[in-house]
């Protein structure tokens, strides 16, 4: 719809030409016969067919009912690329869905949902199996194959071109993660401008810059444009979050582009290299004119709370109000608990499974929340239900979307933190007198929760409770679980293990026991103690104590936290344990084992050095 050239230039070789779109409309439209949902004055009543709807409703208008048996295709089109299954949308897919399972749609597909691994025929699959499969060809410069695989009627051929297509999607993958890198790394050199994020560069290939944006937009929650240098050019390609309307605010900068379209939550756009800052400044300008408020926040509807255990009926009467998608999602249920027992899925895996009284869940990608889910302190988990097949027997699983904690430490929360602050002493730290301050009240009131940038670390959480207002941001326990450098607040993390470099400032709230400086980060400490270790029992002979109790406890098979909550003195314990641990005593895996080879003085223990030092 916006190749006006192309089209004369057709026109000139005597071509006849139809196009069909569902993008916005451009200023200038080609001369010539357009299907469009978006012909002014004669809108089609459903504006939100995917670009096969609209070329299945040319079909439609040649071939009459013949075109349905092409609504396969349709089907894959509209989840593919993220239009909403509602109204028409959603009859098409049910129907496409219909015929794939009927086996009397594309072989092609068929063949893509098996080699995916597929276990139903679903909207889910498609988006998720035949979808990246197909666009892969494509993005790695060789779109011709997917289209080859979707007419060819030799099987062989078939064959051939879906392997080359699971190749060319792993190699999607891995190129796309390096990309991805890539772009991180020039975004913490500059590119975020606070509504919007703009990239630029000549290497990256063009192909995956819409994987990559989309990638970052999840993250950011803001719209973003990757460029790409192609014959002199930079050509772009924006995503956007479902409230912000991307193609809208490339228009506004337009003065800018050589050309742009697109649809409101993924455009194109080519610009002049000398224009990059001016469209990203301009972009940003109208972001932030319209959508303030709609920045970078990111709310969710819960559909429901979980308080009964979640049934296998109810997990197949929701799988039947299929097709789900864009504008439809499946229904988000609420579980408010407390301690659960998370692991991964397999050795080295990032998935993790969650085991509660309600319901087993899935949590994918998301290694980094196994401590925050399994530690001692309220949390709510949002999920999707599903099903599951094992050994021929159904089962319903949910998967975990979102978590969000709450600001309520235990004692055996606090103790997990003690544990990781004494162990920080371990590691050569930095000096931080020279970062002191009397009051850090005005930073955190001033500091926006949905800004990025600053990061806010409270080692003991009990002093938590000291500023009201930090319960306004996004609270990670134990590890650092946002992404993108957005404001937050750290509590009780072993600090040494975390890769801070998406951030500016770190600010701690209270005096760390230990801390690395990280090269380009500014750190502020306020001069607040976290742990009173002045009253921690240093003495020999109770530490001696402490260890037999621990050798007649070893056939009960506790951690270091059971104990240290059965006994009377409980950061004295866990002072304890940890120097057992230091000096080769004792080991802990899964719980407490002794080890009676180790001979070694107390002094040759960091953390028991450090604790001694302190004034008493």
């Amino acid at each position: 719809i916006s190749c006006k050239a192309e089209v004369e230039y057709l026109q000139d070789l005597g071509v006849d030409v139809i196009v069909t779109d569902h993008h916005e409309l451009p200023a200038e439209l080609p001369s010539c016969v357009i299907v469009s949902t978006k012909t002014k004055g004669q809108e089609y009543p459903f504006e939100y067919l995917s670009g096969a709807g609209v070329a299945y409703k040319l079909a439609s208008a040649l071939i009459g009912d013949n075109a349905k048996d092409y609504l396969d295709l349709v089907a894959v089109s509209t989840v593919a690329d993220n239009m909403v299954v509602t109204g028409e949308n959603r009859i098409l897919v049910h129907k496409g869905l219909q015929l794939i399972k009927s086996g009397r749609g594309s072989k092609a597909i068929n063949s893509l949902l098996v080699v995916g691994g597929a276990k139903e025929v679903s909207s889910s699959s498609l988006a998720f199996t035949v979808a990246p499969r197909i666009n892969a060809a494509g993005r790695m410069g060789d779109a011709y194959s997917a289209l080859r695989l979707l007419i060819t009627e030799d099987e062989s051929e078939r064959e051939e071109l879906i392997s080359k297509l699971v190749s060319y999607n792993v190699d999607r993958r891995v190129e796309g993660e390096e990309l991805y890198k890539s772009a991180k790394l020039a975004l913490s050199k500059g590119g975020n401008y606070g509504s919007a994020i703009v990239l630029y560069d000549k290497t990256w290939k063009g192909g995956l810059l819409g994987i990559v944006a989309a990638r970052l937009t999840e993250e950011y929650n803001l719209p973003c444009v990757l460029f790409s240098l192609i014959d002199g050019a930079l050509h772009g390609s924006a995503r956007s979050t479902e409230d912000i309307n991307v193609y809208d605010a490339i228009a506004s900068a337009k003065e800018f582009a050589v050309e742009f379209g697109g649809h409101a939550q993924a455009a194109g756009v080519t610009i002049l290299e000398e224009n990059l800052e001016k469209f990203a400044l301009k972009l940003n300008e109208y972001v932030k004119l319209n959508f303030e408020g709609k920045i970078a926040e990111k709310t969710v509807e819960v559909d429901g709370e979980i308080e009964e255990p979640f049934t296998l009926k109810t997990a197949r009467e929701i799988n039947r109000l299929e097709p789900f998608g864009a504008g439809n999602k499946r229904p988000l249920f609420l579980f408010k608990t407390n301690k659960v027992h998370a692991e991964p899925l397999k050795e080295g895996s990032n998935h993790i499974a969650v085991k509660t009284p309600k319901i087993d869940m899935l949590f994918f990608n998301a290694i980094n929340y196994l401590q925050p889910l399994s530690c001692d302190l309220p949390k709510n988990l949002l999920f999707e239900s599903s099903l599951s097949y094992f050994n021929g027997k159904e089962y319903v699983k949910g998967l975990i979307k979102c978590v969000s904690f709450e600001f309520e430490p235990s004692l055996e929360f606090s103790l997990t933190c003690f544990k990781n602050a004494l162990n920080s002493v371990k590691i050569t730290t930095s000096d931080l007198t020279d970062n002191l301050v009397d009051s850090v009240e005005d930073i955190i009131n001033t500091t926006s929760p949905s800004g990025f940038g600053r990061l806010f670390i409270v080692t003991n959480p009990d002093n938590l409770r000291l500023y009201d207002n930090l319960s306004r941001f996004e609270l990670c326990p134990l590890e650092l679980s946002v992404k993108g450098g957005k404001n937050a607040v750290l509590v009780g993390a072993d600090t040494f293990s975390i890769d801070f470099s998406e951030y500016s400032e770190i600010v701690f709230v209270d005096k760390p026991l230990g801390f690395s400086k990280q090269r380009g980060i500014n750190v502020i400490v306020n001069n607040v103690e976290s742990f009173n270790l002045k009253d921690i029992n240093v003495n020999a002979d109770y530490l001696r104590d402490i260890f037999k109790e621990v050798v007649k406890m070893q056939s009960e098979r506790q951690t270091s936290l059971q104990i240290a909550l059965s006994s009377d003195n409980k950061y004295d314990t866990i002072f304890a344990l940890e120097v057992f641990k230091e000096l080769g005593f004792i080991s802990e895996n899964n719980y407490v084992t002794i080890n009676r080879t180790e001979k070694k003085e107390l002094e040759q223990s960091k953390i028991y050095n450090f604790v001694v030092s302190v004034e008493r």
